[in-house]
């Protein structure tokens, strides 16, 4: 069966968002190229921009030389493999793998991207943050999720990288003060991170007109700010169209504690992510490459794992349960393994954008020609 490009992979192309009609080609066939993975490509010509493509710019295996089963690539990440661990198990270098989680991270925008297109929400909001730490344990970092209350659907994920805190000894201070020379952590960075996801849950909650918005957290200042200077839902707290709720973060952790759902992401993360696990060997080098695995764990909780496994209907996802039509969840499920996730063309969130883009980061590293080969994979 032949390939049929589906648009111009060329964003400035009037044939990239919207191909003519079917009857009329916008493209012309121009012969094949050979490879030692597939054989011979088909290659087309766009007849507007003449831009050249072939087949495999639209496969998530885009200049890809050795493919891998990625449904077991995902496995093996949220199955508590460690990057060196997994790749024995595939037999492949460390460098191959961590392309492949990113190309992962980058599937796992856009399939969430697109199931939440006509996503109406209809529970409450539970914000809270998950403390790790990239690189060493000088450079600590605060992942935030958003979740909401009942079907437990992570709707967002967004790093602060944090100054280290606690206990320390006099040497240990010593050793801080001379690596924040080189970089020190934003003191704002808690504050302006929950307020992007606190943004985008108030408004998904507008739009779906479930109101009054409610949003569960913890008693930490920053959230109350945040909420505080976000317009114009600050200004309908007074009217009681804002509701939000505070819980303290020592609590009992049952199935009772309004943060239960934040609690049950946290725990999950600790189990299933290696690098995540406590007094563990296998900690994550960067901090964008932490936030891209995290996300390849939080799709596979939405739109692959069963919601309340253990009593329930193993059929049913987190995202079915939050109202998600299964038919078109499983066609966007099957086509995230093959098309290639292609960022400009869905509408991102600045959450996603940021992890898209990898703008938040510890800058403690040289920039490798393989950290600039994955940022543009």
């Amino acid at each position: 069966m032949s390939f049929t490009p589906p648009f111009c992979p060329n964003p400035a192309c009037p044939t990239h968002q919207n191909p003519q009609n079917p009857e009329l080609p916008w493209f012309r066939r121009r012969g094949t190229r050979p490879t030692r993975v597939l054989g011979p490509v088909p290659r087309f010509q766009c007849l507007s921009c003449r831009r050249g493509f072939s087949s495999r710019t639209f496969d998530i295996d885009y200049w890809v030389h050795r493919p891998l089963d990625y449904r077991l690539v995902q496995n093996l990440l949220v199955g508590g493999s460690g990057l060196r661990q997994a790749c024995r198990t595939l037999g492949v270098s460390t460098r191959l793998l961590a392309n492949r989680h990113a190309r992962l991270a980058r599937q796992a925008l856009v399939l969430h991207s697109r199931c939440l297109e006509d996503f109406s929400l209809g529970e409450a909001l539970v914000l809270d943050g998950f403390e790790s730490f990239a690189a060493s344990q000088y450079h600590p970092n605060n992942l935030h999720l958003l979740v909401t209350s009942d079907s437990q659907l992570v709707l967002g994920l967004h790093g602060a990288p944090l100054r280290r805190k606690g206990r320390m000894t006099e040497a240990q201070k010593r050793r801080r003060a001379v690596l924040e020379k080189s970089y020190k952590a934003p003191p704002d960075a808690i504050y302006k991170s929950c307020k992007g996801l606190l943004a985008y849950g108030c408004r998904l909650s507008f739009a779906s007109l479930h109101l009054p918005i409610h949003i569960v957290s913890d008693r930490k200042s920053e959230y109350s700010r945040a909420l505080e200077r976000i317009r114009p839902y600050s200004q309908w707290r007074e009217a009681g169209a804002l509701v939000h709720t505070t819980v303290s973060s020592k609590d009992p952790r049952t199935l009772s504690n309004p943060l239960f759902p934040a609690n049950y992401l946290d725990r999950q993360l600790r189990k299933d992510l290696a690098e995540h696990v406590r007094q563990t060997v296998r900690f994550a080098r960067r901090l964008e490459h932490s936030l891209e695995r995290t996300m390849v764990h939080l799709a596979h909780h939405n739109y692959f794992k069963a919601f309340r496994s253990r009593w329930g209907d193993r059929s049913v996802t987190h995202a079915q349960q939050a109202g998600i039509d299964p038919g078109r969840l499983a066609g966007l499920r099957e086509s995230s393994f093959r098309d290639r996730a292609l960022g400009w063309r869905v509408d991102l969130e600045d959450w996603q954008r940021d992890l898209w883009n990898r703008s938040t980061g510890i800058p403690i590293h040289p920039v490798t020609p393989l950290a600039r080969h994955l940022m543009t994979a």
